[in-house]
């Protein structure tokens, strides 16, 4: 995540990079994409990330839900 940027931006620059690696023909699960999605955050966002990773099932989270659990501690 890039300073200034908005999860939605963030979010829209990961879609646009799995459509071209998938392209490409490499494929990951939910949960590889979910857990480095949570650990490209920022430091300050250690906490909320650490807490989404533990009260969700990583496997079969996707990204819409992702999106939705990380708004909620979003600042505006």
């Amino acid at each position: 995540m890039r300073d200034g940027e908005t999860i939605e931006e963030m979010f829209g620059r990961l879609q646009t990079l799995l459509n071209g690696l998938q392209a490409l023909g490499y494929e990951y699960t939910k949960a590889q994409i979910n857990l480095k999605i949570l650990d490209n955050f920022p430091k300050v966002w250690k906490p909320k990330t650490t807490t989404t990773q533990e009260a969700r099932n990583m496997k079969t989270l996707t990204l819409d839900e992702l999106l939705g659990a990380l708004h909620v501690h979003e600042v505006h």
